[in-house]
């Protein structure tokens, strides 16, 4: 089994990261008995359904730091992944390439991983206010890294739709491997700060609530 990471982040939260190597028939098998996979009924091409089953086979493998009890990971109206009536918080995200889990029994988490690819560079007027611009600077691995720390921030804040230029907004951290987010709707703001990494040619974020 292809686990390339497993990491406690703190106390209460743990972060993994599985390379997609098996086909979806040989994923399914580690998954749990108990697992929901009605899902997958949607999700006719091979790839997504490989991407699907990866994430889910590494919730479960992290899931044995916190707990034995069968749980059955579901999703909220909004999508949003969650174990019905367990204090778990849970995020999900995956490439064609690799699929990462972070999850906590205390703090709300958000990850994302994305392929550094020039795609980011083309829209960046959709998701980038011009002070980001400055930040970025056409840098394709920058611009990814944007585009990813906001959308882990949309994952974490999950209570509205956002946009992502105008509700998401971000800054370089003084220390490193770090961005200072800050959610911004017309009732909430809030400050984050949101870890980075750069493995196997993807920006990888996530960030841990911990007020």
């Amino acid at each position: 089994m292809p686990l390339l990471l497993t990491k406690k982040i703190d106390a209460h939260t743990w972060l993994g990261i599985w390379q997609l190597q098996e086909p979806a028939a040989d994923l399914y098998a580690a998954l749990p008995p108990h697992a929901d996979v009605s899902a997958l009924e949607g999700k006719v091409h091979p790839r997504r359904r490989q991407e699907w089953v990866a994430s889910r086979v590494l919730v479960y493998r992290l899931l044995q730091n916190f707990t034995s009890e069968p749980l059955v990971l579901a999703r909220t109206e909004e999508g949003m992944p969650y174990f019905p009536g367990h204090p778990l918080h849970v995020s999900i995200t995956h490439s064609p390439q690799l699929a990462a889990v972070i999850l906590s029994d205390r703090h709300k988490v958000g990850i994302d991983i994305e392929l550094i690819t020039p795609k980011a560079l083309r829209v960046v007027d959709k998701f980038l206010t011009e002070a980001e611009k400055e930040h970025t600077a056409s840098d394709e691995t920058k611009t990814c890294l944007y585009w990813s720390a906001k959308e882990t921030l949309y994952k974490l804040y999950s209570r509205k739709r956002l946009v992502l230029r105008e509700n998401l907004l971000l800054r370089p951290a003084p220390e490193p491997n770090v961005l200072l987010g800050r959610v911004h709707t017309g009732n909430f703001s809030k400050l984050y700060r949101i870890q980075h990494d750069i493995i196997q040619h993807h920006v990888l974020t996530y960030c841990i609530d911990e007020s």
